[in-house]
């Protein structure tokens, strides 16, 4: 599994804009990179020591995540600043992907294909 910490990449403890989201693009990509994906890998970005996100950050996000593996990766969102909500959920949709909340309060993220818990 690779992980992103954002709180090491942003000091912010609220997120709401895309172009803060923006700034994750180079870590990511190069964790990816380095790390390498398979259809079954899960890439994790871990929201520890922030507070709260807007939908505007995490579609954008989601675009960017996208950008770098394409729709049959999951994404794993740790330590979800807040609860999963309708809001969330209807981003997701928009990217053609589902969330849910998993039994750790994390959020996963999953394109074409849900492999499961």
């Amino acid at each position: 599994m690779h992980t992103l910490r954002v709180h090491d990449v942003l000091k912010d403890k609220v997120l709401v804009s895309r172009e803060s989201a923006r700034l994750l693009e180079v870590p990511l990509e190069g964790m990816i990179a380095t790390e390498g994906t398979t259809v079954d890998s899960r890439v994790t970005v871990d929201f520890e020591g922030v507070e709260g996100i807007a939908p505007s950050f995490l579609d954008e996000l989601l675009t960017i995540f996208e950008s770098l593996v394409g729709g049959e990766q999951c994404l794993v969102i740790a330590n979800a600043p807040t609860r999963l909500s309708l809001k969330f959920e209807a981003v997701a949709r928009g990217h053609e992907m589902s969330v849910r909340a998993l039994p750790d309060g994390s959020w996963l993220v999953s394109g074409r294909r849900d492999p499961g818990p």
